[in-house]
């Protein structure tokens, strides 16, 4: 897959941190495999090899450059972030498993679903 860094490394490491919610037992780095690389971006699915069950795909970010300060509370948001806000439900924790699972569907060749011109190969 071409030359990563030790972006994937860094990846794999982070992941051998975490634990399968199914079996408590940790992930291993067998388990996490790189599906793609975009400019910044590296594309892993990550699966327990204990249990078998997927924790699914992860798209991480691998720029190191300096980002745009991002609010870290609703105190830093704008008044116009409040107000476009203000009436929508907050998230729950099933609308981040249902996310996942769209995303889990989506599989490897998920670029397809994007339109035209925006993934370059």
């Amino acid at each position: 897959m071409g030359d990563h860094g030790g972006g994937f490394q860094a990846i794999q490491e982070y992941f051998q941190q975490k634990y399968c919610r199914f079996c408590s037992n940790p992930f291993r780095q067998e388990g996490i495999e790189l599906l793609r690389q975009e400019p910044g971006v590296l594309v892993v699915r990550v699966t327990c090899n204990s249990c078998g069950h997927p924790l699914g795909v992860a798209i991480v970010g691998t720029n190191m450059r300096q980002e745009r300060h991002k609010p870290k509370g609703l105190s830093e948001w704008t008044k116009r972030d409040k107000q476009r806000l203000a009436d929508k439900p907050k998230i729950t924790y099933d609308d981040v498993l249902y996310a996942h699972q769209f995303f889990q569907a989506l599989g490897s060749d998920w670029a397809k679903h994007l339109p035209e011109g925006t993934v370059q190969a």
